[in-house]
């Protein structure tokens, strides 16, 4: 069969939306009666590199929806194993990128700057990852959510709750569950308000991606890459950066718990260090390319959250340290931190009690939990002295990757960057990440010029953290 005829060029796709039924991908299923679509046209477009072994379980998963789409597209990108066969084994339209040298992000661009136009304003488009598999009910929920949504402010995307999908049992592996295990509990008891549109499964109207595109290229959103498109380049996390564009244009997104993806885990502390100091360091550039705004607040505020909670134990130690040396025996209630102790340690264990029995148990032993805090403590202090030095790096593809040295291919230094010191903001922005830097490299030595105040500020730590612990064990108010 030609290339030509296997890789269709966009251009020849129907006009889907004025002819329901007979898209691409109508049902699914070979001979199965053709399926008239519930809440609209829903178009699924997944990018892939090299994802031969996964991707037939991410098209199942679509297979087994209980509303399925009405059409899905493969987007190949300089793929040199067998993903493009096995994608079009399982029936599916399959576009191969031309020339693209910006990943992800560049990939879906070519893909939706073709697409777009062919689509009608009201139509949805799901992005998802090729190691992604969806919960059955997830497109019918997300679009149920997405149109019956009558709030005042717009409803622009609706996203998944990552879970994880493990192949066998690590300790790594079930440290980063029982992580997503709490991060989908908050978004129960946030009634689904996200911060991030994650890119493992998340479906955003058409003229939403419309007004991203027009917004970047009358200049009302960053566009640091110049991509003109819908994801910016430049963005090391583009799925975030595309969630503050669609926040910048007024409206609103949320990830509903039981829309749930399951996604591949780092199965190393090297491929985990990589992944997550990608997106923090995304994550902070990201607030620096759209500078301080209502929309932005949140996420400084985390931040800046953050960066406090991280200083706190070396704050603690330093402060303990100087009590002792010119006090001897600091006479401090050890019922008080044993009693902090136990509540933490249950409030974490009943946090993750969904996710399974081990969890539970690596949770009690509290050891691996600590040694995992402090890892991605340290993960957080690396790209915030990323940031500060402007230096610019690229990060690999993935767990795919072929090197036999992980780091030295996924995470490698390219070139300065140089901040656009004519945006007040970004300037402004980068004083600040400055500031916070020198706030956590001093805080340590607060309690050598002043021991009161460094335990009156560790009680007020202690107590908040206590209040907030107490708040979610709280039964009413899990949703």
């Amino acid at each position: 069969m030609p290339p030509q005829d296997r890789h269709p060029d966009a251009s020849t796709f129907p006009d889907w939306s004025r002819e329901v039924g007979t898209g691409l991908y109508p049902a699914l299923v070979p001979g199965a009666p053709v399926e008239l679509p519930v809440y609209g046209f829903v178009l699924v477009v997944i990018p892939a590199h090299n994802e031969g072994e996964r991707i037939g379980a991410t098209l199942r998963s679509l297979r087994e929806q209980t509303r399925h789409a009405d059409a899905v597209i493969v987007v190949a990108d300089n793929c040199s194993d067998d993903t493009v066969s096995l994608a079009l084994a399982e029936g599916v339209t399959v576009i191969e990128t031309s020339g693209n040298t910006d990943r992800k992000a560049g990939a879906l661009n070519q893909a939706l700057e073709a697409l777009l136009p062919k689509l009608d304003p009201d139509d949805v488009i799901l992005l998802m990852d090729a190691d992604t598999r969806l919960n059955p009910n997830f497109i019918d929920r997300v679009t149920r959510t997405l149109w019956d949504d009558h709030a005042s402010r717009e409803l622009g995307g609706v996203g998944g709750v990552f879970m994880c999908d493990m192949n066998g049992w690590s300790l790594i592996q079930q440290l980063q569950k029982n992580e997503y295990v709490r991060y989908a509990r908050k978004l129960g008891r946030r009634h689904g308000r996200a911060l991030v549109l994650t890119g493992t499964g998340s479906i955003l109207r058409v003229r939403v991606l419309r007004e991203v595109i027009a917004a970047r290229q009358s200049g009302v959103l960053p566009d640091d890459g110049l991509s003109r498109s819908v994801y910016d380049i430049e963005a090391l996390t583009e799925d975030n950066e595309l969630t503050l564009a669609v926040k910048a244009l007024g409206y609103r997104v949320l990830s509903p718990k039981d829309c749930q993806v399951f996604t591949a885990l780092m199965p190393t502390y090297s491929f985990l260090y990589q992944q997550r100091r990608r997106w923090q360091r995304g994550a902070m550039e990201n607030l620096i390319s759209h500078g301080l705004h209502s929309y932005t607040a949140p996420y400084i505020s985390k931040q800046v959250a953050s960066y406090v909670a991280i200083m706190f134990l070396p704050f603690y130690v330093a402060t303990l340290t100087t009590e002792i040396v010119r006090h001897g025996d600091h006479g401090l209630f050890p019922w008080f931190w044993v009693a902090v102790a136990v509540l933490y340690i249950v409030e974490q264990t009943w946090s993750v009690r969904r996710g399974g029995w081990r969890g539970v148990l690596i949770t009690l032993l509290v050891v691996p939990e600590i040694i995992y805090s402090i890892f991605l403590d340290a993960v957080f202090l690396a790209s915030l002295l990323g940031v500060l030095v402007s230096r610019r790096e690229q990060w690999g593809r993935g767990i795919d990757e072929e090197s036999t040295d992980e780091l030295a291919l996924h995470l490698t230094v390219v070139s300065p960057k140089k901040p656009n010191t004519t945006d007040i903001s970004h300037v402004v922005s980068r004083c600040a990440a400055a500031a916070a830097l020198m706030f956590t490299v001093s805080i340590p030595i607060i309690p050598v010029f002043n021991l009161p105040t460094a335990w009156f500020l560790i009680a007020v730590f202690v107590l908040t953290g206590s209040v907030n612990t107490v708040i979610r064990l709280i039964p009413w108010s899990e949703r």
